[in-house]
């Protein structure tokens, strides 16, 4: 089944999107790996006949991309992390920054991760990063 509840419906993805700043990477469909230019691009991709294969995909095994995903997301980061910074003190979000620079990045809303500090805070559980929570 789907897992998370009605975790991929499009209202579902774009009130995410919202709640993270990203209003930009609305029509950004994660399955394809496509950037559509507005809404009417965006409904004409869903309706296509790749789309509509790769949902059914995605039904099939959702746990499984939403792993492959995050898998990526996190690899993507901790290279940054270690190429660009060393073990040097860094914020968060300038890592982030630096990786979704990159088009073809993994948007953190197709992860397992909610928000950047959800993502941070695993990161210090998992004993990958050292973590210091700072007040801004």
């Amino acid at each position: 089944g789907m897992g998370k509840d009605g975790f991929l419906t499009p209202k579902a993805i774009a009130n995410r999107i919202k709640a993270k700043g990203l209003q930009k990477l609305k029509f950004y469909c994660q399955m394809c790996d496509k950037q559509c230019r507005d809404a009417n691009g965006f409904k004409c991709h869903k309706e296509s006949e790749g789309h509509q294969r790769m949902m059914l995909l995605f039904a099939e095994s959702s746990d499984k991309y939403i792993k492959g995903f995050s898998d990526q997301f996190l690899e993507g980061y901790l290279d940054i992390l270690r190429h660009r910074f060393g073990t040097k003190q860094v914020k968060a979000n300038a890592v982030y920054q630096e990786y979704i620079k990159d088009r073809h990045h993994v948007h953190m809303n197709s992860t397992k991760w909610a928000t950047l500090t959800e993502f941070v805070a695993w990161l210090g559980r998992e004993g990958l990063c050292v973590v210091e929570e700072k007040e801004e």
